[in-house]
């Protein structure tokens, strides 16, 4: 696994946190959110696996709700640990962009 993954995995893991901090979202809800935020190779396959690493590490709540043809879905909300799980990705991630940017700004 290269660097760029690995910082991808990363990012692509707090904004999924963030997504589902305050309300219940499915999957599908998920993907969209983040391919319209500008993530467009995103997908199902990214997805999945993560969701169900971070519920096994119990960063979520859970609900089924019937829909009408087909089973039911899965919706996902933070829980208190995937709370802390997101306030410490983004205080590691602005840190980590502010370092970055003095760099970046740092012009010769």
């Amino acid at each position: 696994m290269t660097s760029d993954t690995q910082l991808n995995k990363g990012i692509l893991e707090g904004c999924v946190l963030r997504l589902v901090k305050t309300k219940y979202l499915c999957p599908a809800e998920i993907v969209d959110a983040m391919r319209t935020a500008g993530f467009a190779e995103f997908s199902e396959g990214t997805l999945y696996p993560m969701l169900l690493r971070l519920e096994k590490e119990g960063c979520f709540e859970t609900k089924r709700q019937a829909t009408r043809n087909s089973p039911p879905k899965k919706f996902y909300r933070l829980s208190e640990s995937g709370r802390a799980r997101l306030e410490q990705f983004y205080r590691l991630w602005s840190a980590t962009a502010q370092n970055v940017a003095k760099i970046f700004n740092d012009e010769e």
